[in-house]
């Protein structure tokens, strides 16, 4: 995933309403972004074949519900609808809004308070896949702490193995976003714009999809924002209050 520069007029306009954000996450959270990106893709090359032919013939054989493909993802049935599949209304997709604003809801009643008690700048739980080992990243008031397998991070990356108040604190934040029912599985402050940023977990080789809550947004915000970037379209939309949700290519 790479960090997202702060270049168009709506987020210049909500920094100006939330100053002093750091530009960038630390290293362990772009190198383990960046591993599993690349897994990601390796494995969807070599899965694309196969999957291809696994929908034709699910296709001919059912007419109802959500079906988990191998390689990662979902199909869905024509005219069906699966709330726990990917986005896939318009270009870039998006969420139904009421759904957004379900989703923005929870996330402000269970896991905000969770990141802002605990002054947290970093969460990751990566699940693992392809053999990889479950890495996760945790930074917080109390320090840095990640998982230091080899699988997870390089040698030089800093943090420190992870300890019992931090692995109670990582707890804490995995069973509000449990709670919340939000797929998120990585949380960020200041990384990818103003304000902290809640990443939705998905299986999906060409899109982001991420919450975004950034305190002092104008009342006057513009309700989408639609940039044009060299991997494709970027869009913001303004759910509610302080609360956006971004959709962007994945590099």
């Amino acid at each position: 995933m790479t960090v997202q520069r702060d270049d168009d007029d709506v987020v210049a306009r909500l920094r100006a309403g939330a100053p002093d954000y750091p530009e960038a996450g630390p290293d362990a959270g772009r190198t383990l972004a960046a591993a599993r990106r690349a897994l990601r893709r390796g494995r969807g090359r070599r899965a694309l074949g196969g999957v291809v032919a696994v929908v034709a013939a699910v296709a001919g054989l059912t007419v109802a519900g959500p079906i988990e493909l191998p390689g990662g993802g979902v199909f869905v049935m024509p005219g069906r609808h699966d709330v726990d599949a990917l986005p896939n209304q318009g270009d870039p997709p998006l969420y139904p809004r009421q759904r957004l604003l379900h989703d923005v809801a929870d996330l402000e009643r269970q896991v905000l308070p969770a990141a802002e008690d605990l002054k947290l700048t970093l969460y990751i739980d990566d699940a693992g896949a392809g053999g990889l080992p479950a890495c996760r990243v945790f930074t917080w008031s109390h320090g840095a702490f990640l998982d230091r397998d080899s699988g997870c991070v390089n040698p030089d990356d800093p943090g420190l193995p992870f300890d019992t108040d931090s692995e109670a604190a990582f707890t804490r934040v995995s069973d509000a976003i449990e709670h919340s029912g939000v797929h998120v599985y990585r949380i960020e402050k200041g990384a990818w714009g103003p304000g902290t940023s809640f990443h939705l977990r998905d299986s999906s080789p060409r899109w982001n999809w991420y919450y975004s809550y950034v305190p002092g947004t104008p009342a006057d915000a513009p309700e989408a924002v639609r940039q044009e970037t060299t991997l494709g379209t970027r869009l913001q939309v303004h759910v509610s209050g302080d609360w956006w949700f971004t959709v962007e290519p994945d590099d």
